[in-house]
């Protein structure tokens, strides 16, 4: 993976952490659902990307 390919997965990770956890300290149930829908998808995400 390039360099660049690296920095823009870095950014998009800290952007919905920062997202998700803005969200959780508003709404703790709302913020729950959400981060576990990202760690789902990204499972998924990491799953298919290694075959």
């Amino acid at each position: 993976m390039s360099d660049e390919k690296k920095m823009v997965a870095a950014l998009v990770v800290a952007g919905v952490f920062a997202v998700v956890t803005y969200i959780a300290f508003i709404n703790p149930p709302l913020g729950i659902a959400i981060g576990a829908g990202v760690a789902v998808a990204t499972l998924v995400w990491r799953m298919l990307w290694d075959k």
